[in-house]
């Protein structure tokens, strides 16, 4: 038997093993996975939105007191 036979034979066999992730205990994984990444996500988009903010409410801050004050 040369290599790509038994390429071939170890192949054919793999691919009729199930996959890890159609099980239960897999898709529950999958589902976790997903809900950090989610999360991670969230909380790199939370942390940039609250500087924004924190920088806008400044802007009219300062807007105002030079429109009232100073004008």
């Amino acid at each position: 038997m040369d290599a790509h036979a038994v390429a071939a034979v170890a192949s054919t066999a793999l691919l009729q093993l199930p996959a890890p992730l159609d099980t239960t205990v897999g898709k529950v994984f999958l589902a976790l996975v997903a809900f950090l990444v989610v999360l991670t996500v969230g909380r790199v988009v939370l942390s940039i939105a609250w500087k924004v903010a924190l920088i806008t409410a400044l802007a009219a801050g300062v807007f105002l007191f030079v429109t009232t004050f100073v004008v």
